[in-house]
């Protein structure tokens, strides 16, 4: 029997998302975001994107936002843990009302990718009762039944997921290694298990029968797949490498000046290291092997 083969270039990958569609993004607070795609979305400049970011998301959220990328996002939280707390291009533009946010807590966010992905309409949840949630989100409705109040969670439903993993085989199955030194990888499969499409940037590629010698490990499988070592820096790959963190601190200077400074400091971080490197590989060799190997985990 013939097997598709799914591997394709980050190019490709990014070619297949359209504009005004809905994309789901991975990364939980410093770990797994797809930043190798992400910087590829912002160079084609895909516009007018529904964001389903991770329900703790940072840089990959931040960085579509303030690259002008993104016209609704969907989240809980979208911060630099240590660094500063509100994201400043989406603290800006929320502020600004230039783009439409989702307002959920971390619940309400697994409850409606999973009506999203069972086909449910909605979700009922106890959770949030006498919150502001329904008046900041209208989409979520308090309901009565039988006496209890319940909130009603709308699903959501995902055009492409894009996530970055540890590693995968050429027939698209995808897996986290056996050391996860960076807790939970949940949304991951979340996203991928919702949406139509799924692209996973991963640090290997692997033969089959290591698929087949660890399947516990397998969080997703026929899904098209690029190889992008370091993929997901200034980003941690979980079992690969740390944060950059001093890249994180970098990355929020620039933004922060330009939103409460009205400078072009975050115009330049992405002349910098978005538009003026052509690709993943160049943007490696900027930021350097000898930084990158000191990040690695042994």
């Amino acid at each position: 029997m013939n097997r598709t083969k799914k591997i394709i270039t980050i190019r490709e990958a990014v070619e297949k998302i359209e504009n005004s569609s809905t994309i789901g993004v991975s990364g939980f607070s410093y770990m797994n975001p797809p930043m190798a795609i992400i910087r590829e979305i912002i160079r084609q400049k895909k516009r007018d994107l529904t964001l389903v970011s991770g329900p703790t998301s940072s840089i990959e959220t931040d960085i579509l936002i303030g690259a002008g990328c993104v016209k609704k996002v969907i989240t809980s939280c979208v911060s630099f843990e240590k660094i500063i707390g509100i994201a400043p291009n989406f603290r800006d533009k929320i502020e600004k009302n230039e783009v439409e946010l989702w307002e959920c807590d971390e619940s309400m966010w697994h409850l409606a990718i999973k009506s999203g992905t069972y086909n449910m309409p909605y979700a009922v949840y106890k959770g949030g009762i006498g919150s502001s949630i329904p008046e900041l989100n209208k989409e979520i409705e308090m309901i009565k039944d039988h006496g209890q109040r319940y909130l009603k969670i709308p699903a959501i439903k995902i055009d492409t997921a894009i996530i970055h993993a540890g590693l995968a085989d050429e027939y698209g199955n995808v897996q986290f290694p056996n050391e996860l030194f960076l807790g939970r990888t949940y949304c991951e499969k979340e996203l991928g298990m919702n949406a139509k499409t799924v692209i996973a940037s991963v640090e290997k590629i692997v033969p089959n029968e290591f698929i087949l010698r660890n399947p516990q490990n397998t969080i997703l499988t026929n899904v098209f797949v690029t190889k992008a070592r370091f993929g997901a820096h200034p980003g941690a790959s979980n079992g690969y490498y740390m944060p950059d963190l001093a890249h994180y601190k970098e990355y929020v200077k620039a933004a922060e000046d330009s939103r409460v400074n009205k400078t072009k400091k975050f115009h330049d971080y992405l002349k910098r290291y978005v538009y003026d490197v052509k690709d993943h590989k160049e943007y490696l060799e900027l930021i350097g092997i000898s930084r990158l190997l000191e990040l690695e985990h042994y």
